[in-house]
């Protein structure tokens, strides 16, 4: 499944994200090139140069990644993209959230490929790693937003009767509301697997799961004080003990648990995106999300030694 040194593997889906990450990044620089012949603003100027340095090294990993496993390359953006003379008709603001959106929406594209990526590791940790450092750019990108004004105000909470607490939007008490709501249920399962699987080493790993996963109960009830939002309902401890457990397989508990982590994934894709006003919360989110992929990349790797995974169809030149 893996291949050898000299002989690389990628499934179908992999060749797939390769070059559909590599395409998305050459429509975005040629895109930034058009705007920088419309913008006025010296500080976006240097925000979207800024910007490029690290799309451009992304390019060339991508690229190099083609080659290695001969996947059809998508056609290039243009070298470069003359304005005659600047216009009022594309304002700076727009260029600057148009952006923004781009890099919002990335982020959810390289998780749809990362948590996709079961076959080959070393792009999996490629995908990985330009997933992280287009969170932290996004972050940053936001930040200059609001500096500039240009981002707006959505729907707040109520104020409390803590003057001291920050304020907080409507979607971003929700999103830690359901974060919690999605832990408490993530934690009962789990406990009920533990109950009933029977390799040592998924045991060991679901325990530790279950360490992770109170933690961060306890650090999202604690949010969830300081802003005054209702608790959902805590399910009760998992305490029956199934009368015969021969009729539950490890690799489908495994597969089970191996969707509901994809599905975490997006959830904190969404919650990031979301937290445009309150930057405790957003760090919150992203740490949340930084954290779960680095599980993911462990669960796969468990999965793979055991054979619990199915086999992606190989990409064949």
């Amino acid at each position: 499944m893996l291949g050898t040194k000299d002989q690389p593997v990628v499934n179908i889906r992999e060749a797939h994200n390769l070059w559909d990450i590599l395409n998305s990044k050459y429509q975005i620089m040629e895109k930034m090139l058009i705007y920088e012949g419309f913008i006025h603003d010296t500080d976006l100027d240097a925000v979207c140069k800024l910007l490029r340095k690290p799309i451009e090294r992304n390019i060339k990993i991508l690229e190099k990644e083609l080659n290695t496993y001969s996947i059809p390359s998508p056609d290039r953006n243009r070298a470069a993209v003359q304005v005659q003379t600047k216009s009022d008709a594309v304002t700076d603001e727009y260029i600057a959230m148009d952006l923004f959106l781009y890099f919002q929406e990335h982020i959810e594209n390289l998780l749809d490929a990362f948590y996709s990526c079961v076959t080959n590791d070393g792009v999996r940790k490629i995908i990985m790693e330009m997933t992280k450092r287009t969170i932290s750019e996004t972050d940053a990108l936001l930040r200059y937003l609001r500096a500039k004004g240009w981002l707006g105000k959505p729907p707040m909470v109520k104020a409390t009767l803590r003057e001291s607490a920050e304020q907080l939007t409507l979607i971003e008490a929700a999103a830690l509301h359901d974060h919690l709501t999605y832990r408490y249920d993530t934690m009962y399962l789990t406990d009920i697997f533990v109950s009933i699987v029977h390799d040592l080493d998924f045991k060991l790993a679901l325990e530790l799961g279950l360490n992770r996963l109170n933690k961060q109960i306890g650090m999202l009830e604690k949010q969830l004080k300081t802003y005054f939002i209702p608790f959902p309902k805590r399910p009760g401890k998992f305490t029956l003990p199934l009368q015969d457990i021969r009729f539950f397989d490890d690799d489908t508990i495994y597969r089970t648990l191996n969707s509901f982590m994809q599905g975490a994934g997006a959830k904190h894709a969404h919650a990031f995106k979301q937290s445009s006003y309150n930057d405790a919360i957003r760090k919150v989110f992203k740490e949340l999300l930084l954290a779960e992929m680095e599980v993911y990349d462990s669960f796969i790797k468990l999965g793979k030694v055991k054979s619990w995974l199915n086999t992606v169809p190989r990409y064949v030149h």
